[in-house]
């Protein structure tokens, strides 16, 4: 049975929301005309499981937060505002509330959007915004940026405009911390368009990096990188 007609049995024993199957028609549309827009995915995604990654119950997803502000803490020169990119379900975006004074934390999925309000109801300096990165506008800039588990989820081909994202809302002595699996050589990956892991490179060229650790971890390695602005 293919994903969409296990898709459609769980609607129809109201395992998900009827909306679950509108969210899969959208996805396959937009990949069928390889449009980069990941939103409808993760909307379905959300909605067949809660916390797909078990960031609020994983010790290796907590254990590489734990890492990424550890690097934010000791890099950054101010502590007056964050941009997180990618907030999933919060849990990231509630380390950084209580280590500065205002947050704001975007995905492009309105359920993850939901859950992440719900698991920081308590938290006050805390905004969420639904936003995709391509095309974000927030009027603001940030003393930091955090893209955590997420660059990859975007095109090489819009890295321009990710960039320019990025360079916009960055404030002047800001500094962009990037958090990124790696990928085993040996690994039998399909080639997707839909996966893109050169951002190290590609926000290289843009901004300075300034830092970086690559953690060894026997369930699966990962890197932290930091970028400024260039002198």
């Amino acid at each position: 049975m293919t994903h969409a007609f296990r898709l459609v049995a769980k609607a129809l024993s109201l395992q998900v929301p009827p909306r679950a199957l509108i969210w899969g028609l959208m996805n396959k549309l937009n990949y069928v005309f390889r449009t980069g827009n990941r939103r409808f995915e993760f909307e379905r995604l959300y909605l067949e499981s809660p916390d797909p990654w078990n960031y609020r119950s994983s010790t290796y997803e907590r254990d590489k937060y734990q890492r990424v502000l550890e690097c934010v803490l000791r890099w950054r020169r101010a502590s007056g505002s964050a941009l997180e990119i990618g907030c999933s379900v919060g849990v990231f975006s509630q380390l950084m509330a209580r280590k500065f004074d205002k947050v704001t934390a975007i995905d492009v999925s309105k359920e993850a959007l939901r859950a992440a309000a719900e698991h920081n109801r308590d938290e006050t300096n805390i905004r969420f915004s639904h936003d995709d990165l391509r095309s974000l506008n927030l009027g603001n800039r940030y003393d930091v940026i955090v893209c955590a588990d997420v660059l990859y989820y975007i095109r090489e081909k819009d890295a321009r405009k990710v960039c320019t994202q990025l360079d916009r809302h960055l404030a002047p002595n800001g500094i962009i911390v990037m958090m990124t699996g790696i990928s085993d050589a040996n690994e039998d990956n399909k080639p997707n368009f839909f996966y893109f892991d050169g951002w190290e490179q590609v926000l290289g060229a843009y901004f300075e990096r300034v830092f970086g650790e690559v953690i060894q971890d026997s369930l699966r390695p990962y890197q932290v990188v930091v970028f400024s602005r260039r002198d």
